[in-house]
């Protein structure tokens, strides 16, 4: 899976016609990401990884 940061998220976001604010970008992809925490040389960072939902069946 190919990890992206804030700033990768935030151009998506802006492309897709979301507003440049961190709540919009935020609820915008919660839907679409994973946000996961990663550790490197003793500094946290925080990194998205795509999520694709299961389509549901209807009935």
């Amino acid at each position: 899976m190919k990890e992206l940061t804030y700033a990768d998220i935030r151009k998506v976001a802006l492309e897709h016609g979301i507003k440049d604010t961190r709540l919009h970008i935020g609820l915008w992809a919660t839907d679409r990401y994973i946000k996961k925490r990663k550790m490197v040389h003793g500094k946290t960072y925080t990194i998205y990884l795509p999520y694709h939902k299961p389509e549901q069946k209807q009935f």
